[in-house]
């Protein structure tokens, strides 16, 4: 008898899932764009975009998305839309068993404020440009001065900057000459730090650090500038009070 009622069980199994797979297929391919969600990712530390900015795009590029087929929906073209507006680095398109499209959005993430000019805007790691919000402010270093074409130098030393917890905190703007020479403005003391170049930059900044420690925070203020420039030294200039 149990054999019998196992026999019936996996035959009812074999009819079932068969079934299952049909009704949704069937369900699946008559299933229509019913409303369009965006996620952004990154919304608690950065927030150049909104979604229902996002969502107010994909609507104004793909007007009949709403009430479309969903197996009819291009992912790949919304994607790629998407990705074009200059804050976004990548976007993600699908849709749920409701009929919803689904955006997934994550943004550029800043590491320096530029002002050039008359101009100003932000840079990730990777030296994308990004245009300043009305709606966002991010806090990062502030770089000024001669801004060269290749930024790779520049790169160089705001990561290194921004990698070193107390780098990070003490160091609040980058100035640059147009002989291409770095300088550090502190946030404590009313010293310049001549950084010259992006090369030796681990070993000039540890000998800034060597410094820091030999003196007391209250004597940061005594010294005009420190200049890191030149091989195995460190040249202090006092402040003339």
């Amino acid at each position: 008898m149990r054999r019998v009622v196992n026999i019936l069980k996996w035959s009812l199994l074999l009819i079932y899932f068969p079934v299952m797979m049909a009704f949704i297929s069937f369900k699946n391919n008559s299933l229509v764009c019913s409303g369009v969600a965006v996620t952004v990712t990154d919304s608690l530390t950065t927030n150049f975009v909104s979604g229902s900015e996002i969502r107010k795009l994909v609507l104004s590029r793909f007007p009949d998305l709403l009430g479309s087929q969903v197996r009819d929906i291009d992912y790949e073209a919304i994607e790629a839309s998407v990705e074009k507006h200059p804050a976004i680095r990548s976007c993600q398109v699908f849709n749920n068993a409701h009929g919803i499209v689904n955006v997934k959005i994550t943004q550029h993430e800043p590491i320096m404020r530029v002002f050039s000019g008359n101009s100003s805007f932000y840079l990730d790691e990777n030296g994308v440009q990004i245009p300043v919000s009305g709606r966002f402010s991010a806090r990062v270093i502030v770089v000024n001065g001669k801004i060269p074409k290749d930024k790779e130098d520049l790169l160089t030393i705001v990561r290194f900057i921004r990698d070193n917890s107390f780098w990070d905190a003490q160091i609040q703007q980058i100035y640059i000459r147009r002989n291409n020479d770095y300088i550090l403005v502190p946030r404590v003391g009313e010293h310049l730090i001549l950084l010259g170049s992006s090369e030796r930059l681990e070993e000039k900044m540890n000998n800034l650090m060597s410094l820091y420690h030999e003196l007391d925070p209250k004597e940061w203020n005594n010294y005009k500038s420190i200049n890191l420039k030149f091989k195995n030294q460190v040249i202090c200039s006092k402040s003339s009070l």
